[in-house]
């Protein structure tokens, strides 16, 4: 009996194909669609809607996500990623262009397209040597996913396919495909999005919990429960004095404690289906040589703030998960805390990894140099966009939010007041640093072009 204590299904079958011997056509049909050193094989994993700290690797103890954790202590870990523009169209067309929603076109959701000659990843990689391939939710308005990848679940990519259809159909790809190119994999998982759904159902106020979860059971309100109502005027007018806003203010805490349990279990769905892909790949012949990289397009409010949703520049929005995971290549279980990253940089990325030039006038960097634990000059400052009108300037000590028409501005401390909890611009004793900051976003906005944009009547 072998000493052995365990042995992965991958390396059992690589022991008993060596074992029967291996003729050179046959061969030649197991090492392709491998990649190579500078050719790996890319899988971009990501979830709609899911807030940067949502993983029990990063800290949040009413959550279980063991798949994502595995990633976590697999790779590197990106605690201060933001998301380009905090909805789901606009911070999708960021990953796939390098390119801010200002230039890109997709300010807001649905009717705003992508620009019509900026090439998205999938063209991009398509074009050097890739199979880039498709399964799950799209949604980048204008730019039909049929035309940019090989799709391999049906529908037109919003979201109408459950989570569990995108991992069979990734599995299904791992175990068949044999190309000779290598691949760029990318899977579109719908979770924790549904949550969306759920407030719809749970918006009025009730009396009791319709389900028997005992008090225990649901998480407490969040430490950022309270806020500064010392808020821009816009995200006041939008947020706090209208729609589902005026019923959830008349919540009582059980119900937000109860809107925060059922995020989590949102999350954790979509754990489970992450953990197929990862077991069919590690399984598979490409497990060695196979860049992850993890992320979601924005978070969601659950609570924090009195907040729910999206669209929005708090934490609870705008940090995002990011993680990048690929053997032999990258540190393991590494929670990098000291370099600001955005959703731009996703393309340089994935076109550093793949020996490719970044798409266009990319705007983000490649994160390879840090996952490699190699020193390289890296960004004072990012910017991120919502609404068309909104902006946040984030340096590795502060926090500018500003909306144009709106005179309240919020600057927070992202040192001393993590949880966002005092607006410094309205205490008006950080005068310099607001000034500041709005130098470095006017810089930031005259390197960008400005095209005319037109909405889809």
């Amino acid at each position: 009996m072998s000493d052995d204590k365990s042995v992965s299904r991958r390396d059992f079958l690589g022991r008993a194909v060596g074992a029967a011997g291996m003729g050179c056509a046959a061969a030649r049909a197991f090492a392709r669609g491998r990649g190579s050193a500078d050719r790996p094989n890319i899988i971009f994993i990501h979830t709609d809607q899911q807030y940067g700290g949502m993983l029990s690797a990063h800290g949040e103890p009413f959550v279980s996500t063991p798949n994502m954790d595995r990633l976590a202590a697999e790779g590197v870990s990106f605690r201060e990623s933001y998301s380009a523009n905090p909805v789901c169209c606009p911070a999708r067309a960021a990953w796939y262009t390098g390119r801010p929603s200002t230039e890109n076109g997709v300010v807001m959701n649905d009717r705003w397209p992508l620009m019509r000659d900026m090439p998205d990843l999938g063209q991009w990689m398509g074009s050097h040597g890739y199979r880039s391939v498709y399964a799950g939710k799209w949604h980048v308005t204008g730019r039909p996913l049929r035309g940019s990848f090989d799709v391999i679940t049906f529908g037109h990519g919003i979201g109408e396919h459950g989570d569990a259809a995108v991992a069979r159909a990734a599995e299904g790809f791992l175990r068949s495909y044999d190309g000779d190119e290598p691949f760029f994999l990318n899977l579109g998982f719908l979770q924790p999005h549904d949550i969306c759904y759920w407030l719809f159902r749970n918006t009025l106020p009730k009396d009791e919990c319709p389900y028997e979860l005992v008090d225990e059971e649901l998480p407490p309100l969040p430490d950022s429960w309270q806020y500064d109502e010392r808020e821009p005027e816009f995200f006041r007018q939008h947020w706090r004095e209208g729609g589902a806003a005026k019923h959830l203010g008349n919540w009582k805490p059980w119900q937000w404690r109860y809107y925060r349990w059922a995020y989590a279990r949102h999350v954790e769905m979509v754990d489970a289906h992450i953990g197929r892909v990862l077991d069919s790949l590690e399984d598979s012949r490409f497990a060695d040589n196979t860049l992850v990289v993890f992320t979601s397009d924005h978070g969601d409010g659950h609570g924090r703030h009195h907040m729910f949703s999206k669209m929005y520049f708090y934490e609870e929005a705008a940090l995002v998960p990011m993680i990048v995971r690929f053997p032999g290549r990258t540190g393991e279980g590494i929670q990098d805390t000291d370099h600001l990253v955005s959703g731009l940089d996703v393309a340089p990325t994935l076109c550093d990894y793949a020996g490719i030039e970044a798409p266009p006038k990319a705007r983000g960097l490649s994160l390879r140099p840090l996952v490699e634990g190699r020193r390289a000059p890296w960004r004072e400052f990012l910017v991120s966009e919502a609404h068309r009108i909104g902006r946040m300037v984030r340096t590795p000590e502060y926090k500018l939010i500003t909306y144009e028409g709106s005179p309240t501005e919020q600057l927070f401390d992202m040192r001393e007041d993590r949880l966002e909890q005092l607006n410094l611009a309205a205490e008006g004793t950080h005068d310099g640093v607001v000034a500041d900051l709005r130098k470095r976003l006017r810089e930031w906005d005259g390197h960008l072009e400005h095209p005319e944009l037109t909405p889809i009547e």
